[in-house]
């Protein structure tokens, strides 16, 4: 019996982050990626979004494998939250399974322990009686693989994050063109390319390297402090073979930091140090200050706050501190969301008189397939059918235009521009076929982690908190008593985040009249159950606060019985 193929995003699609793609083949599930995406203004107290689950957790018994392309929270940072309700093989280089418990580590997650298959960058695998075929790509998390699985139809094969990259001297980094053309010389029923750098000309590398512009700094002769974002294995890479070139010495700003490297370096490989090349704690004051690179590393907008604390000499080690002498290297490249916490650091620093070297996303690409990355992929691999995944709508979009215009019988009937829970079913013999979610009824909502449990943030507790965050709020409260028909204590007023201290006074009358008003006379009428008064009350407030000053702050009235 022929292979019933289905394919579908649980998250990923139109959306930077979240990366999870479903792959079933009959009864198995192949899981590629499982990754969280950072919150924005519009999740406020959010401190991660997770693909949703439901579906895999329903279907657990018929996971065959979660396949984790490479070391960052995009594509591993959700599997920690959900692994004990729906365990199954996690199949990972070293380095990235070092990038894995060293998160589990940094947020004290001791109660989750992966059942990890460990697999070469570039490796087989039989898979629930399958053939897996893994290749390694070039992406700035080190020992990142591409993924092909054989069907009797063809291979799906599964790019995750990649440039094309042949200069590289390093192992970690190197793409394997050797085992990406033995497949190409296979049939390839479906390809699964990322999209995230889609709409830029040209090949991502060199221009994805910062050392020709850092490099002539550590020739001056004075102490360097650089910022990066520790998932940049990369761009670690090139500060510490500058920093061993120099035979310079590399200080960890803080025991996150020295975390990091623990993990990423002399225990995983990704980079080549070891225990010599780091100063400790003690040694700092003692080493010549020209010998000393500092390293501060951070996670999201994280790493400002840091850069801020450090300008202003609110560092937890008091005896570090920025002066004229010093050289700063910003190579955190902020992501556009980003870009005002960052200027507010950056600004701070330049105060210090230190000399500031800022590099920014004008001066260095991130290392993600652009146009010519991505023809190269699709001309090798020449697929039946064209998947773009991983991206904005944009980014699909253009994905998918390029692949159009390139003359290898890629058209309109074979290039797919999906949404998560849309599902793409192959059947040998008949045409695809396109399930809109509507149909699927997989539920792609995401979840909303607010702290490090797995609870569920709903939508009304977000837009309560954007209300706050824009509006304010307004909280009055009272106790009555039902005997006496009147109120005993109160009512008492509290209002935040949307009136200057002058004009409180009078909207805090007019708003306590109008609770008075209608708890008075919901005891007058002898009423027991007071949901509606409270309804009532908070109407009138709205309408009066927003008539006083056009704001719409949340309420909440509180009545209480003596």
């Amino acid at each position: 019996m022929a292979d019933h193929i289905k394919v579908f995003a649980l998250a990923g699609l139109d959306e930077s982050g979240r990366d999870c793609y479903i792959l079933e083949i009959n009864n198995d599930i192949f899981v590629l990626d499982a990754g969280i995406a950072l919150p924005d203004k519009t999740t406020p107290g959010v401190d991660c979004l997770l693909p949703n689950f439901d579906y895999l957790i329903k279907n657990r018994n018929r996971i065959a494998g979660y396949f984790m392309t490479h070391g960052h929270d995009e594509s591993v940072g959700a599997l920690k939250f959900i692994y004990h309700k729906a365990p199954a093989k996690v199949y990972c280089t070293d380095t990235t399974r070092n990038v894995m418990e060293g998160q589990l580590a940094v947020h004290h997650y001791n109660d989750v322990s992966f059942d990890y298959e460990i697999v070469k960058p570039s490796d087989k695998r039989i898979v629930a009686g399958r053939e897996v075929i893994f290749f390694q790509t070039c992406h700035n998390a080190a020992n990142s693989y591409g993924i092909a699985i054989k069907t009797d139809q063809g291979n799906i094969i599964f790019t995750s994050d990649f440039i094309i990259n042949f200069a590289t001297d390093e192992d970690n980094y190197r793409f394997d063109l050797a085992t990406a053309s033995e497949l190409a010389k296979e049939n390839t029923l479906l390809l699964m390319a990322e999209s995230k750098g889609a709409n830029h000309k040209g090949y991502c590398s060199p221009k994805h390297r910062i050392s020709d512009m850092v490099e002539k700094y550590f020739k001056l002769g004075k102490r360097l402090i650089f910022t990066c974002y520790w998932q940049n294995m990369y761009r670690l890479r090139e500060i510490v073979r500058l920093t061993k070139k120099y035979k310079k010495k590399i200080y960890c700003y803080d025991e996150y930091t020295a975390l990091v490297m623990r993990h990423i370096t002399v225990k995983g490989g990704a980079i080549k140090c070891d225990s010599t090349d780091f100063i400790s704690k003690e040694d700092f004051l003692r080493v010549k200050r020209s010998d000393v690179v500092v390293l501060m590393l951070g996670h999201s907008d994280d790493i400002f706050d840091e850069i801020n604390a450090l300008s202003l000499g609110r560092n937890s080690d008091s005896r570090f501190i920025v002066d004229k002498d010093d050289i700063f290297v910003n190579a955190a490249v902020p992501r556009p969301s980003y870009e005002m916490v960052a200027t507010r650091a950056m600004d701070s620093i330049y105060r210090t008189g230190c000399e500031v070297v800022w590099i920014k996303n004008k001066d260095v690409s991130p290392m993600h397939a652009r146009e010519e990355d991505l023809r190269f992929i699709l001309n090798m691999f020449r697929p039946k059918y064209y998947f773009p995944v991983t991206g904005n709508f944009t980014n699909l979009m253009d994905n998918a235009k390029l692949a159009l215009s390139l003359g290898i019988g890629l058209n309109h009937m074979n290039v797919f521009v999906l949404d998560n829970g849309m599902e793409l079913i192959f059947e040998e013999g008949r045409r695809p076929i396109i399930l809109p979610n509507e149909v699927t009824g997989i539920d792609v909502t995401p979840m909303l982690v607010d702290g490090k449990g797995v609870a569920r943030i709903s939508d009304d507790i977000v837009q309560i908190r954007q209300k706050l965050g824009v509006d304010g709020t307004v909280i009055i409260a009272s106790t009555i008593s039902k005997e006496e028909k009147r109120i005993v204590s109160g009512p008492d007023c509290q209002m935040r985040g949307f009136v200057f201290q002058k004009e409180a006074e009078p909207l805090l009358k007019s708003i306590t009249q109008i609770y008075v008003e209608e708890v008075t006379a919901a005891l007058r009428n002898g009423v027991e159950d007071f949901s509606s008064t409270k309804e009532m009350i908070s109407e009138r407030i709205r309408r009066f606060v927003r008539r006083e000053n056009g704001r719409e702050p949340y309420i909440e009235v509180i009545i209480l019985e003596q």
